[in-house]
């Protein structure tokens, strides 16, 4: 089949998506990937075509930028202080909820690793559709809820960073065992790569150079003033802002590729350099004109849908209809990967519940029914779990067929238990947030 008739399939395979993920109120990379197995086992796709392989990977490296670029951590801080715990504890159970029952189905260490990956980062953008259908996007629980994803989303992004290198460097000796050099390498690359990108989020972005030192300068205010010094003429806002903006979604993207370059040659995945490229883009470098502020937001907001279409509609569908292309219906598969798929959902459900509703209680001190429904929200999975598994099985070969087919079913039914939680637990929510406010207002 030539490349032009399965572009073609393909790009119906996301208008059919994205129509059925609104029309349900679900994430369109469940159904992505569906149509994608299924069209794959109709022999109407390929499971394997090089140069679609290679437009996905640009597609999930462009998603994962625009996901950065999304999260505005400003707005965030005051929220940061009650949902650190939840963020924490709720990426440490499901991962170690995930890591046991590997390793009950007779899996190896570095196998139940990976399978703790993909349970770690929660899928913020789904819950919060889920809460806008219901009418519940401006309660504090979903203020908790997106403050503690963002935690959440760095926690995991570093949790792949150290993981995976590890994974492949056991992976590789023969014994399965992994020689303490080895592992003190890899903590040298991911030192290095984010001492790199963190310099280059403090002066390569900001553009900001004291004009000269303080008396009596410390050693961080001398290392800030001569390390400002040498990105002077390097600029990211006057590059991005060059031309009146005429071509700042093109600098956007090639910033996302070069930090992506970065993180390659770290051994990382290209993915982890992009989102940390769209986290350091901030909306201020994006203002033509402060005087009118009617216009202040024009250029961001245009440069932000432009990526997004670019990620989301574009490239990015691609990587998850060729990820669905994998899943072969096979009887005997899916009876070997069923009690593995509805035992892993189970205990990941509750111990996600559990303790993101626990640590929202505790250690947010947030209401009980509030932190129940935070709980509830932080049951979806992210993009970065399908970059652990196009990583763990397409591009490394580490997982089997049958770990393939139990993550991704586990994963489609925590997607799809979100919207459900939340509209049975709503009624119940709105009894507590109602009592509330009749106590505030005597």
């Amino acid at each position: 089949m030539n490349i032009w008739t399965l572009s073609a399939i393909i790009l119906i395979i996301v208008v059919i998506s994205k129509l059925i993920a609104k029309k349900t109120s679900s994430v369109d990379v469940v159904w992505l990937i569906i149509f994608g197995a299924i069209f794959a086992n109709l022999g109407l796709l390929p499971t394997q075509n090089e140069v679609l392989e290679k437009i996905g990977e640009w597609g999930i490296v462009f998603i994962m930028f625009a996901l950065g670029f999304d999260e505005d951590l400003s707005h965030f801080k005051e929220g940061l202080i009650r949902s650190w715990g939840i963020a924490v504890f709720g990426a440490i159970f499901p991962f170690l909820g995930a890591y046991y029952v590997a390793l009950l189905f007779g899996f190896s260490t570095n196998e139940a690793m990976l399978w703790g990956l993909t349970m770690t980062a929660t899928a913020v953008s789904l819950t919060m559709v889920s809460l806008r259908n219901e009418n519940l996007h401006k309660t504090k629980a979903a203020t908790g809820i997106m403050t503690a994803a963002v935690v959440d989303d760095v926690l995991s992004l570093i949790g792949v960073a150290i993981v995976i290198p590890i994974v492949l460097a056991s992976s590789s000796i023969k014994n399965g065992g992994i020689d303490p050099f080895t592992i003190l390498v890899i903590l040298f690359k991911v030192v290095a790569f984010f001492t790199i990108i963190i310099i280059l989020g403090l002066f390569a972005f900001p553009g900001i150079v004291p004009k000269k030192l303080p008396k009596n300068p410390n050693i961080w205010q001398i290392a800030d003033f001569y390390t400002a010094k040498i990105f002077q003429y390097f600029k990211i806002k006057d590059l991005i802002l060059a031309y009146r903006g005429e071509f700042t979604p093109l600098i956007m993207l090639s910033i996302a590729m070069t930090l992506g370059a970065i993180a390659h040659i770290f051994g990382f995945h290209p993915a982890i350099g992009a989102y940390l490229a769209g986290l350091f883009l901030k909306k201020e470098y994006f203002i033509f004109d402060t005087k009118v502020e009617r216009r202040r937001d024009q250029h961001f907001m245009r440069s932000k849908s432009v990526v997004d279409h670019i990620a989301f509609t574009v490239f990015g569908p691609i990587f998850f209809v060729n990820l669905g292309t994998k899943i072969n219906f096979d009887l005997s598969l899916f009876k070997e990967a069923f009690p593995m798929f509805i035992t892993l959902f189970i205990v990941v459900f509750l111990v996600q519940v559990v303790s993101a509703s626990i640590s929202a209680k505790y250690t947010g001190g947030y209401r009980n029914k509030e932190s129940l429904m935070i709980g509830f929200g932080m049951l979806g999975r992210a993009e970065l779990a399908f970059v652990v598994i196009n990583q763990a099985y397409i591009t490394h070969h580490i997982i089997s067929d049958v770990q393939f087919y139990t993550l991704i079913m586990t994963i489609f039914l925590l997607n799809i238990s979100v919207p459900l939680a939340i509209k049975w637990y709503k009624p119940y929510f709105l009894q507590e947030v109602m009592a509330t406010s009749k106590k505030a207002n005597y």
